[in-house]
């Protein structure tokens, strides 16, 4: 059998076009993907703002993986799994979002307990959540988010995240709230 010297004309094609997934990340904040913990506590800071700011997008698109999946509860999707990207995610907040309008309250959705769960490179993190307008104190939501991420190229990754909602869910356990 002769091995060729050169790759087949389709693969070398695909070579060529193929940029590497990873080119296509923003650069992130060292700090924001040094641990499990660190890389969870930053997605929750990349999507809280006060009224009239934005979001951290770029700090937001900087932790995942280009083919990293966010997939919602079914109660908040009408009993159907939606499995988004994090650029459609974005999207989706942007269009629900009035930045600056006159019922402009801000957002943060934030840690209550995290379990990590890490074997070699990879682990889970399971968060559980609430939301709230900027600084108000009135919970409009809880809930726990399942964060798998990845250690690569001497950083964490977020591969993917599935949440379910105390709407839908029931109350969170004790253990995803601290208490043993």
């Amino acid at each position: 059998m002769r091995i060729p010297a050169y790759p087949p004309p389709g693969l070398l094609l695909l070579m060529l076009f193929a940029v590497p997934a990873f080119a296509q990340t923003p650069e992130p904040r060292p700090e924001d993907v040094a641990s499990p913990l660190a890389i969870v506590e930053a997605a929750y800071a990349s999507i809280a703002r006060a009224p009239g700011a934005d979001y951290d997008w770029e700090r937001f698109r900087s932790l995942f993986l280009p083919r990293a999946t966010l997939i919602s509860n079914t109660e908040q999707t009408g009993g159907a799994f939606i499995v988004r990207s994090p650029e459609e995610f974005v999207n989706v907040f942007k269009a629900a979002t009035n930045i600056g309008g006159p019922n402009d309250k801000g957002f943060a959705e934030e840690s209550i307990h995290n379990i990590v769960s890490r074997y070699g490179d990879i682990a889970n993190v399971m968060s559980s959540y609430q939301k709230h307008f900027w600084n108000d104190d009135r919970i409009l939501g809880r809930g726990v988010n399942s964060f798998q991420v990845v250690y690569h190229d001497g950083r964490w990754w977020i591969v993917s995240i599935i949440w379910d909602e105390e709407n839908g869910a029931g109350p969170i356990p004790p253990q995803y709230l601290g208490q043993q």
